[in-house]
């Protein structure tokens, strides 16, 4: 369920663009060193946007320096260490236990399993360093489980279960920011769902899974399907963009750059490159 918040290179300078690599790799690399290798294999671009917007709003100490890796061994990268980033790890392997159990649990994915246990071991310091979080993530699975279990097409309910939980997740602390970050995380939350059930309707309907979307599939011709689906996406941006602007993050930053450049452009041509190839997709199947 994660990968869709991803920035759009071509709108972005080259410090903009170093920066962002520091942030990803410095995420990789907090991971290494707390979690190991199983921990470097969660990475993702949607928690790498959580310490850019947490870094960016708070302004932490931040050690910036450069290094090789397994992946990158020849030309040596940028790299950025401060608070939010070791945060970004905590969250990250929190939220990968879950989303690996429901790799098993959806698909049966013995791979899944494998990847849930190696970080098992991890969840019960995490839990103890960051409770709220993790009683939040728990509980708001646990409420998106049953209304999926139901059958439930109250899209409301589903994407506001898995909004509550990152809404939560970016509220590193309790402070005046904490409303308008939850209420900015429970839209990118909401969108992220919804992105992730545009993205499997075909592999769900193969494998008898949930889908959220599915019952819109179902009831619409694909045009009334792709609007609606359009609709509901830009919802959720919407209310995620209407927070964000009420934050002090200037723009002309290289941070501000990339989040504005995320919560944009970024995640939209994620969506338009999705949506072009389900429009290949349908094309082809009309074809004699």
């Amino acid at each position: 369920m994660f990968g869709y918040v991803t920035i759009y290179r071509k709108g972005l300078d080259k410090a903009a663009l170093d920066r962002y690599q520091a942030y990803y790799c410095g995420l990789c690399q907090m991971l290494g060193l707390r979690y190991g290798l199983p921990g470097r294999m969660a990475l993702s671009y949607d928690m790498t946007f959580v310490a850019l917007l947490l870094g960016a709003l708070y302004d932490p100490p931040t050690q910036f320096a450069t290094g090789r890796c397994l992946p990158h061994p020849v030309r040596a990268r940028p790299r950025a260490a401060n608070e939010y980033l070791a945060y970004a790890a905590d969250m990250t392997v929190a939220l990968a236990y879950y989303n690996y159990l429901d790799d098993w649990q959806d698909d049966h994915r013995r791979s899944g399993l494998l990847q849930a246990r190696r970080l098992q071991g991890h969840l019960e310091t995490i839990r103890a360093h960051w409770p709220r979080q993790c009683q939040a993530i728990t509980r708001q699975l646990e409420a998106l489980n049953a209304l999926e279990q139901a059958g439930s097409t109250d899209l409301d309910a589903l994407c506001n279960s898995f909004g509550a939980l990152l809404g939560t997740v970016l509220c590193y602390r309790e402070d005046i920011w904490t409303p308008v970050l939850d209420r900015l995380g429970r839209g990118l939350g909401g969108f992220i769902y919804l992105m992730d059930a545009y993205d499997d309707l075909y592999k769900d309907r193969r494998h008898g899974s949930f889908n959220a979307l599915a019952h819109l599939a179902e009831t619409l011709d694909d045009a009334a399907y792709e609007d609606r689906c359009q609709a509901l996406l830009t919802q959720q941006m919407g209310l995620c963009a209407q927070n964000f602007e009420l934050l002090p993050i200037l723009k002309e930053t290289p941070e501000g750059q990339l989040l504005h450049n995320t919560i944009y452009a970024g995640v939209w041509s994620k969506y338009s490159l999705l949506k072009a190839l389900r429009a290949k997709r349908r094309k082809g199947k009309q074809q004699p």
